[in-house]
């Protein structure tokens, strides 16, 4: 298994660290580091990075653990994750890294990018999601979806309505939080149908949750 540590950490931002692979430009080097720290985290460690990142934009949906709980866990392998979430905004050189990131084999990998490249305030980051959620995998089209929802930018919308119709659930589910996100009262008809007629149960509660962010 995998163990990240500060030293790996490090590592991934020095030249020729990770074989095959050109340096990152210098102002994407935390953001490529921060990728190499969670690949292969186990899924706790995933979680609680994840979450860190989500708070940072102010997702309530991340079920409360941010960055104030990561600082006091006592797990080492925590602490150079919560060291490299510290960028509001990612740069535009940037977008390169985290594209291709949406469609890393590995979940925790994919499952950071999306939120930092939603970030990322260029249409060329707009421009990667929307084609990362038309993407034929789902887990592909799922982290693009919570990428939308933290672009802040109402024109990503009809892409998410229609994502709403996704056969895959957790693609429907991370479209719901991403347009309660959003905040717009237009997704409210799509999202009171996906409560009322979608079968599954996660995706009827992403469905309330986000009809509430809305309407509250």
């Amino acid at each position: 298994m995998f163990r990240l540590t500060a030293a790996t950490l490090m590592l991934a931002v020095l030249p020729g660290a990770v074989a095959g692979q050109a340096r990152p430009p210098a102002d994407s080097a935390a953001l490529a580091a921060l990728l190499a720290s969670v690949r292969g985290a186990n899924p706790v460690l995933c979680e609680l990075a994840a979450r860190t990142v989500d708070n940072q934009s102010g997702w309530g949906w991340g079920g409360g653990i941010g960055a104030t709980s990561l600082r006091a866990s006592r797990d080492p392998a925590v602490r150079p994750v919560l060291m490299a979430i510290n960028q509001e905004r990612s740069p535009v050189s940037a977008v390169p890294l985290l594209g291709a990131a949406l469609i890393d084999e590995d979940a925790c990998v994919r499952r950071i990018a999306a939120p930092l490249l939603g970030r990322v305030d260029h249409p060329s980051a707009l421009t990667a999601l929307r084609q990362a959620l038309r993407d034929d995998r789902p887990a592909t089209r799922e982290v693009a979806a919570i990428g939308l929802g933290f672009t802040g930018n109402p024109s990503v919308i009809p892409a998410l309505l229609a994502g709403l119709q996704d056969s895959v659930a957790r693609v429907r589910v991370a479209c719901a939080l991403a347009l309660g996100e959003l905040d717009d009262h237009r997704a409210i008809g799509a999202l009171t149908r996906l409560l009322r007629e979608d079968r599954d149960e996660d995706v009827r509660a992403a469905a309330a949750w986000a009809i509430g962010e809305i309407e509250g």
